[in-house]
């Protein structure tokens, strides 16, 4: 185990500061994974240029860590050859609206899969088997598992084309690597990838948390850092007094690899109190199912109200997230009036480079009892916990929060049009919820024959929510995951149908397309427009990109020359259907 030498100003004293290990892990030969091990020669560069990252595993997205790493393209464009990193078959192939968009799975003969996501396109004839079941299924978005046999793959091939579909917000490769038997994901930049990076990740900012004795966030506040004349990081005056019991810190921290300026995620994550770990969180692999427990890794409320992304250096009671090395403090750190406290953060990333914080924090006086602000109810963490009201009825079941939560719950008078309830507060969107809570509002005056086209609303800023809907009753139920403003609401307005490449005469023109909006967004158990194009009554392919909320049709052969009738039907979660019906000469 490598030791890094840290020189205390005050005293000239040295500590050694124990250095991350897992980025060096000894090469094994093919065959199954083996827990700890990356083999550094198998996978080869999945593009035909030197990796650009934009994104690294296990980086803070909205609601889940990044699975994979993102690779820039090499002119800024769609089209690059993306190429099979290792010998195997085509095992999946999904067609998306959002997520991964066009997205590839080659399975390997050594236990491992690579998931090529984003493309603008496959390779030839997977493209063509791609479009073959589209048309059968009268589908856009596919789920393809073909035979293995049906399209082997060399290790180089080109299997496809750089992209922007899905979810990406811009052209790149989304690479990952997984445990092909337990589904994992596993940081790509363990295995041997030409990435050069000499380049130690960068501390930004710090917060302190006070805590309870349970781990549990009474307040937080800002927690300044400097930069020594030595170029080691520490606080003003080495020692910090604090008000607390109990404490624990967050970082703003990001990485860069040589010759690139673009802010990524960092690997990993370490706390020392007088010299023993107290903390430490790694990405070397990810459990998809566990990835929503960013939501307690990280500070939500900072990130809703502000768009700041803190790591905590303290695990939250109920996240059971496995990244952590579990200690018997979590990170929390008790404090004393009479003996400070020797702190150590350390940032890390997959190449060996290191940052550290150190500085020292005592007890101040007095630490005067927290007082929460008012709340109607206390929901334990670790139960599940049900609210029964006249008219209303909500299910939080054992497992959704991550510390114990003051809740604060109101209603207010809503005569708004369209609106069939009061205006129901359910505490606020500053507080994260792991699963699907349940819950039930009975509406008031709505009339019989808009009882199919009721819904439960959630209200913020811009326009409404539907969240889904169904009778029990006279209530009506639906699962959530966000606190917030919610009532009842009706929609009765089909979803609007907008021509954007379409005219009488469309003899000169490659494609047809049109972009679709609706009244309502979509959340919680509702579900998103459907839609189906035809020409002279037979089905075509309209290729959805969520984004731009256009729906595309490219000449493909299905529509020969002469005079042809286009019909778009768009239906939205409560059946309203909007209809557009065109006539063009090809």
């Amino acid at each position: 185990m490598r030791k890094i030498w840290l020189c205390v100003l005050s005293g000239l004293v040295l500590f050694p500061i124990l250095s991350f290990q897992g980025p060096h892990r000894a090469a094994l030969p093919a065959g199954p994974p083996v827990a700890g091990f990356y083999p550094k020669d198998y996978f080869a560069n999945p593009v035909d240029d030197q990796i650009k990252l934009n994104g690294t595993f296990g980086e803070l997205r909205a609601g889940h860590f990044h699975a994979g790493i993102d690779i820039d393209s090499k002119t800024g464009g769609v089209g690059q050859p993306i190429l099979a990193a290792a010998d195997g078959f085509v095992d999946r192939i999904r067609v998306q609206e959002g997520g991964y968009g066009q997205v590839m799975y080659i399975r390997h003969p050594n236990g491992y899969t690579t998931v090529y996501g984003h493309l603008d396109r496959f390779s030839p004839g997977i493209q063509q088997y791609v479009r073959e079941q589209q048309y059968k299924q009268e589908r856009f978005e596919v789920d393809l598992n073909p035979k293995n046999s049906q399209f082997p793959v060399k290790k180089g091939q080109e299997v496809g084309k750089l992209g922007n579909t899905g979810g990406s917000t811009g052209p790149h490769l989304h690479f990952e690597i997984r445990n092909t038997t337990t589904g994992k994901g596993l940081n790509p930049l363990l295995f041997g990838l030409p990435v050069a990076d000499a380049v130690p990740p960068e501390i930004r900012d710090m917060k302190v948390y006070f805590l309870n004795e349970r781990r549990e966030v009474q307040s937080s506040r800002a927690f300044p850092i400097q930069r020594r004349p030595d170029g080691t990081l520490g606080v003003a005056g080495d020692t910090v007094r604090l008000a607390a019991w109990r404490v624990g810190f967050g970082v703003k921290a990001y990485d860069r690899i040589s010759g690139y300026r673009n802010d990524n995620g960092i690997y990993a994550l370490r706390l020392y109190a007088n010299e023993q770990l107290s903390f430490e969180w790694k990405m070397d692999e990810l459990d998809f199912d566990e990835s929503r427990y960013l939501n307690a890794h990280v500070d939500y409320p900072a990130r809703q109200q502000y768009g700041a992304w803190f790591h905590r250096c303290f695990v939250l009671p109920g996240d059971y997230l496995h990244n952590y090395i579990r200690t018997e403090a979590s990170g929390a750190i008790a404090l004393s009036k009479e003996q400070a406290v020797k702190v150590v953060v350390q940032a890390a990333d997959p190449a060996g480079n290191l940052t550290n914080v150190t500085f020292w924090v005592l007890r101040d006086e007095p630490v005067l009892p927290w007082v929460s602000p008012p709340f109607q109810f206390e929901f334990p963490f670790d139960q599940e916990n049900r609210v029964e009201l006249d008219g209303f009825a909500m299910t939080i079941p054992n497992g959704t929060l991550y510390e114990t939560l003051p809740f604060q719950y109101k209603t207010t008078p809503d005569e708004s049009q369209g609106v069939y309830s009061s205006m129901y507060h359910l505490h606020n969107p500053r507080t994260p919820a792991q699963r699907y809570f349940e819950i039930a509002i009975r509406p008031i005056n709505l009339p019989a024959e808009l009882r199919d086209k009721a819904c439960i609303a959630h209200c913020g800023d811009g326009r409404p929510v539907n969240c889904g809907a169904a009778w029990r009753g006279d209530l009506l139920v639906t699962k959530v995951r966000e606190f917030g403003d919610y009532c009842v609401m009706t929609d009765t307005e089909p979803p609007r149908i907008v021509p954007v490449v379409f005219s009488a005469d469309m003899r000169k023109k490659r494609t047809l397309s049109f972009r679709i909006r609706d009244n309502f967004g979509v959340g919680g158990s509702a579900n998103g427009l459907s839609y189906r194009g035809t020409v002279d009554g037979k089905w075509v392919l309209f290729e959805y990109d969520r984004k731009s909320a256009r729906l595309t049709y490219t000449f493909d052969g299905h529509v020969g020359p002469g005079k042809h009738t286009v019909v778009m039907k768009v239906k939205d979660d409560l059946g309203n259907e909007g209809v557009f019906t065109g006539v063009f000469r090809r």
